[in-house]
């Protein structure tokens, strides 16, 4: 099968190579071979690449691997122990970044992982989808305070897949009443007729309240990796008591730093800690969560009939055949796309 390797870890895209003759493997049990037809790029292949989290994914994978956590494309086969799909079946899936992924042309994936994609989508459209939504759902509704209508929230990085998806589920389906997003000036109009925010603000602005605003938020969720500079940004602009969601926590960051066990200890140690910073800095009492994405069938279940229901809608920009898959990593890079990058095989 046609796909490309991660041959080494490094900032070079000669690093990633296209290859024509990888073999494909046959599901076992709860496996499906899907033939994928679209897939994408996050910020987790980005920086994957670029040895993030080596140290986790050295535990399961070793180089050469593929990239990619999401795809859109047609069940071909099934191992024995598969009993709700069928060959033939549309389907989208996120896998876990221990696993090969999918920028190639078979992938194999547990049942699941996957659902029927939704019928009114493209593939391309579906591509975009499954990892980023994943992501934001775990954040809304297993990590995060509860969400209800009349919480002002905040969603630093708005235009992002996983920013793009909050704000698009808080307004169009749980009906928060007021969603600030910050993204780039040229992505203001998109973010409110699109994804529904209430208010847009450049996020290089000195405060995330922007210029005339004066009221504090509830919830924020920051997906701009920032550090701690950033994390203290959101604090400044939420009400006492309130909750700040990151997506980059310390725990990985210290795995990659110290090794798997020492590394994990350190992060839930630092994580504690993050709380009692602000509380001495801000004289706050803020709760400080971070997330991470989780694979699940049943959610993507849920998510597919909300955008079959025309409640969601998908975000992508720019589109590269697999065979350029170099140049998708440039234009994810030099943020030009307005929307996912998507890779067609």
């Amino acid at each position: 099968m046609k796909g490309v390797f991660l041959d080494r870890y490094g900032e070079s895209l000669d690093n990633l190579s296209y290859k024509t003759d990888i073999p494909v493997y046959n599901p076992q049990k709860s496996q499906v071979l899907i033939k994928v037809k679209s897939t994408s790029i996050n910020p987790l292949d980005n920086v994957m690449r670029k040895g993030y989290a080596q140290s986790i994914v050295d535990l399961k994978l070793k180089l050469p691997y593929i990239l990619g956590r999401e795809c859109s494309g047609e069940i071909v086969r099934m191992g024995d122990d598969v009993w709700d799909f069928e060959v033939g079946d549309q389907v989208w899936s996120a896998t876990a970044p221990f696993s090969n992924g999918s920028h190639c042309e078979y992938v194999l994936v547990n049942e699941s992982e996957i659902s029927k994609k939704p019928k009114n989508l493209s593939y391309q459209e579906a591509a975009s989808i499954p990892f980023t939504s994943l992501t934001a759902w775990n954040a809304i509704f297993n990590v995060s305070a509860t969400v209800t209508p009349e919480k002002r929230v905040l969603v630093n990085g708005g235009n992002g897949g996983v920013g793009f998806f909050i704000i698009n589920l808080l307004k169009k389906h749980l009906g928060v009443h007021h969603v600030t997003a910050t993204c780039r000036p040229q992505h203001f109009e998109k973010l409110k007729l699109i994804a529904g925010a209430d208010q847009t603000i450049d996020y290089n602005e000195a405060s995330l309240l922007g210029k005339t605003d004066t009221q504090l938020y509830d919830i924020v969720f920051n997906c701009v990796d920032g550090g701690e500079a950033m994390e203290f940004k959101c604090v400044e602009v939420l009400k006492n008591g309130g909750n700040l969601i990151g997506f980059n926590g310390p725990m990985v960051r210290y795995s990659d730093k110290d090794g798997i066990l020492q590394g994990l200890t350190m992060g839930v140690m630092e994580s504690n800690k993050v709380s009692e910073k602000i509380k001495q800095k801000f004289n706050k009492s803020i709760k400080v969560d971070y997330t991470l994405f989780t694979p699940s069938g049943e959610t993507l279940k849920e998510i597919s009939k909300l955008y079959e229901n025309k409640i969601l809608l998908p975000n992508i920009d720019k589109q590269f055949h697999l065979s350029d898959i170099k140049s998708a990593y440039q234009c994810f890079e030099s943020s030009s796309s307005n929307g996912k990058v998507i890779i067609n095989i």
